[in-house]
């Protein structure tokens, strides 16, 4: 499945509404809708009666009275968030992508392009921000730059999943190297660890409890008391216990303790005794955090945000799927359809996105899916869809996989491309690439394939075929063999294709990190640094429409224009994400899928 550097999509169990934004422009071209589709939340806070969720689809804001809200791309915030912290300067709000600085009254204060902060805290006069992967950081104020806080050489260090202060230190929880302690004077102390009776060095949260520090670790919660470990505690014991101990928050409230696990739900511990919380149709749940307003707990969870009802959870906003990380895009039987990296199919239908659980639950589909291909019209539409265990075919009533002679393995399959004066369809997977023409299909694979990792292919307005790879840009030949085309001949910035969309009487080869290559009759024309405001690829994540190429870029954002004339458009603009996946062209503009949802974006003026 395309990971780190690639995309995906969550979906909406309900309905979910579109949010017209105030068209955030740049050179003819606006995002008029993001859609919310999905409300995983990773973290809540309770903030003087009002509840703040962070969830994949922006900050899931209900007030005392009980009016819900959410607040999103349109008004300012970075997609999938992680974290919502509050000090006195304000509420701070992490993302996968940047950080925002909300004022009391949920206006953005300020943008900071620090990804994944898992807490900020008011420590000695400042805000600090635990992050994971970038360490700690003081946050500079009136425009000044953030100081890195350094902890110890370890990337485990770095990796921080909380932040806590106790008495006139500062503990930050860490991925694999234990609690850090620092002092006032921004040096460590001392750590807490697994030697030092902890039961393990994964740390996922802190939480306050009187003159206590309850630690939630991957094998269970501690109790430190004076900065010892009780290794005797009956939180220690029961949490051990758990069928997954995998502890990520936890919390106590009146005379209990909460826990929330990692694929194991929401468990009560009072006096020694362990109650799993009923979590409805979620569980085995997910639950990422945990917050208390008086007796109340809220849960921060896959399923969505709750709050504990006596035995069970109660839901406030359901989640549907667990992530906004889409992965592709396609239009079939009169709708929109939507790839996730993890959790399936889903559909627009109107103004709301559907989950396609049956897909998945019924016929058993692979719900790691990394792209979408349609052939045919009207009732005779296919629908195919490229998995991390093969090729998949829908008709608008089944999902069964494709297992016709020469068809592809049921192995990873990275790309498909539909000829539209043909109806072939081509496919390329893990040392496979495949032609299937309606009735048979063709093949290469092992020596016949012009390279083994190969993640694009389309066919020009002249019928050449083009197949790209981690090797370079392949041409097929009338006599079926392939030429090669690469940084050696000219002809690439760098040899790992992407993505291949056809353009005028050739291609154009989008690549990791080296831009696009245009190619038409033999000649090809480097466009990369210097020449494009972003020239990291996507995977087949390039169409044209109106006579304009648009192009997802790797956390940059969209690119669309014509060779030498660009608009970037980005999060600044409107685009729940920086990380652009898909683009399906219609006839407003375009629909586009990015690891943090899916935005419409529209075309006026110009040409």
């Amino acid at each position: 499945m395309r990971r780190a550097h690639w995309a995906i999509l969550g979906a909406l169990m309900g309905a979910v509404v579109c949010t017209v934004s105030a068209a955030a422009q740049a050179e003819g071209f606006a995002v008029d809708s993001v859609a919310g589709v999905s409300y995983a939340a990773r973290d809540v806070a309770v903030v003087e009666g009002r509840v703040l969720a962070a969830t994949q689809g922006g900050l899931w804001v209900r007030e005392p009275n009980g009016e819900a809200r959410v607040l999103d791309a349109a008004d300012g915030l970075p997609g999938r968030l992680v974290s919502v912290s509050v000090t006195p300067r304000g509420i701070w709000v992490g993302g996968v992508e940047a950080c925002v600085l909300l004022d009391r009254d949920l206006r953005v204060r300020r943008t900071l392009p620090l990804p994944r902060v898992s807490r900020v805290v008011r420590f000695g006069g400042h805000d600090y921000a635990a992050t994971h992967g970038g360490g700690l950081l003081r946050l500079g104020v009136d425009g000044r730059p953030s100081r890195h806080i350094r902890l110890g050489r370890s990337h485990a260090r770095e990796r921080q999943t909380d932040a806590l202060v106790v008495g006139d230190e500062l503990w930050v929880g860490t991925a694999g190297a234990g609690v850090l302690r620092m002092g006032p004077d921004e040096r460590l102390r001392a750590r807490i660890t697994r030697a030092r009776g902890l039961l393990d060095d994964l740390v996922w949260g802190l939480s306050a409890a009187g003159d206590d520090v309850l630690v939630a670790t991957a094998s269970g919660a501690d109790v430190v008391r004076r900065r010892r470990v009780r290794t005797g505690s009956a939180l220690r014991r029961a949490s051990a216990g758990l069928p997954i101990p995998d502890v990520r928050a936890v919390l106590r409230s009146g005379g209990s303790f909460w826990l929330a696990t990692f694929g194991g739900g929401l468990h009560e511990v009072r006096e020694g005794r362990v109650r799993a919380v009923d979590m409805g149709s979620a569980a085995p749940g997910r639950v990422h955090g945990l917050a208390r307003a008086g007796e109340a707990v809220y849960v921060a969870a896959d399923a969505g945000v709750g709050r504990v009802r006596g035995a069970e959870v109660h839901w406030l906003r359901r989640a549907g799927l667990g992530s906004a990380d889409l992965t592709c895009l396609a239009r079939a039987f009169g709708r929109v359809w939507l790839g996730t990296f993890g959790h399936g199919l889903a559909r627009l239908e109107g103004r709301r996105v559907v989950p396609v659980r049956e897909a998945t639950e019924r016929w058993g589909m692979d719900p790691r899916i990394n792209d979408l291909a349609v052939r045919g019209r009207g009732r005779a539409q296919e629908l195919y869809i490229a998995t991390d265990r093969g090729l998949y075919r829908h008709d608008g009533r089944s999902f069964v996989p494709v297992l016709e002679p020469g068809a592809p393995p049921q192995v990873h399959i990275t790309s498909l491309f539909v000829d539209p004066r043909s109806g072939e369809l081509w496919v390329t997977g893990t040392g496979y690439l495949g032609r299937y023409t309606g009735t048979a299909w063709e093949s290469w694979t092992g020596d016949g394939l012009p390279d083994g990792h190969l993640h694009a292919v389309t066919r020009d307005r002249q019928g050449r075929v083009w197949v790209g790879g981690l090797r370079g840009l392949f041409e097929r030949q009338e006599d079926g063999t392939f030429v090669r085309h690469d940084v050696s001949t000219g002809a690439l910035g760098v040899n790992w294709v992407t993505a291949l969309v056809p353009w005028g009487g050739g291609v154009v080869a989008g690549t990791y990190h080296g831009g696009l290559s245009w190619a038409s009759e033999g000649r090809f024309h480097i466009e990369g640094a210097g020449a494009l405001p972003a020239r990291w690829v996507n995977p087949h994540a390039m169409a044209e429409g109106g006579g304009l190429l648009w192009v997802g870029t790797q956390a940059r954002g969209l690119l669309i224009g014509r060779r030498g004339a660009w608009t970037l458009l980005t999060r600044a603009d409107g685009l729940p994400s920086d990380d652009v996946t898909d683009i399906l062209v219609d006839g407003e503009g375009a629909w586009i899928a990015t690891r943090g949802g899916l935005a419409h974006v529209v075309r006026f003026g110009g040409d």
